[in-house]
């Protein structure tokens, strides 16, 4: 879709915070144990990483290849945390590049919220996209979470535009993160109606090892084909999975699998990436 991320690639951006934000804000639910190979002591907690990322789509049904690089920075502030990325991405003949700048800020141990700007070139990305999420915890441990988060995007196809509100339920455990979430997009022109739905679980963290599987069910009503944007009603499904091992103290492996299937055409994907941490 011209407005959001295809679906494989909102899975794969999506997956790349999710061990960070379970580090982040649910610290007392992550394990810091050393792997063999590090200093006996614990390693102290992140306060800014970079990430790069670079991926390769293989669809069926004539569509070809497709490719992406990401990179982004994170920075553990007093007032929250910043995250910046920059994607370039080519599929089906067209190519394009995105920018986003997002900030989680904690308003009390029970509340925060995430708010994120992004703009992007040509019909693969939004020409600009606001983000407003807002999270309260609960139980003893603040191990559940509940989200409502909204967003606008305006395409850079003419008369383009995407927006809609996403329910979210994150629960945290020893080593374990699960998260579902319901989202209700309306896509213009013609106010078409396209939700989703998604669930994801993390197993372990970022200080060791982490996987990550997700999968996600969406009903698309435009996307972006060779021929340019088209409306389409069909439902389509993504699943994905990504390890992230720590090498060193300071270095963290990434490397992903995802597979996207709809009525007209299937893709499956393969990603790497590199995640530099400063402590």
């Amino acid at each position: 879709m011209p407005c959001r991320l295809p679906a494989r690639m909102k899975g794969l951006f999506f997956l790349g915070g999710i061990v960070f934000f379970s580090s982040v804000l649910a610290q007392e639910n992550t394990s810091s144990a050393p792997m063999s190979n590090f200093p006996t002591e614990v390693a102290p907690t992140e306060k800014s990483a970079v990430e790069a990322m670079t991926g390769l789509n293989d669809y069926d049904s004539g569509y070809g290849t497709g490719k992406f690089y990401s990179l982004r920075g994170i920075e553990v502030m007093d007032f929250g945390v910043l995250q910046a990325e920059a994607v370039r991405q080519a599929r089906f003949g067209f190519s394009g590049n995105y920018g986003d700048l997002s900030l989680t800020h904690t308003l009390s141990p029970d509340y925060y919220t995430i708010v994120s700007a992004g703009s992007g070139e040509s019909l693969l990305f939004p020409d600009w996209r606001v983000d407003l999420s807002g999270y309260r915890k609960f139980g003893d441990q603040r191990q559940y979470v509940a989200g409502l988060g909204t967003y606008y995007a305006k395409g850079n196809d003419p008369g383009r535009s995407d927006k809609g509100l996403i329910l979210s339920g994150i629960y945290y455990a020893k080593e374990l993160m699960l998260e579902g979430g319901l989202r209700a997009n309306v896509a213009d022109p013609g106010a078409a109606f396209g939700p989703s739905e998604y669930v994801a679980a993390t197993f372990g963290s970022d200080e060791q090892r982490a996987i990550i599987v997700r999968a996600e069910r969406a009903r698309e009503t435009y996307q972006v084909l060779t021929t340019g944007t088209e409306k389409v009603d069909f439902i389509s499904h993504t699943v994905s999975m990504q390890w992230r091992q720590r090498i060193t103290r300071d270095s963290l492996l990434i490397m992903g699998l995802g597979y996207y299937t709809n009525p007209s055409y299937a893709g499956a994907s393969i990603d790497i990436g590199w995640r530099w941490s400063f402590r």
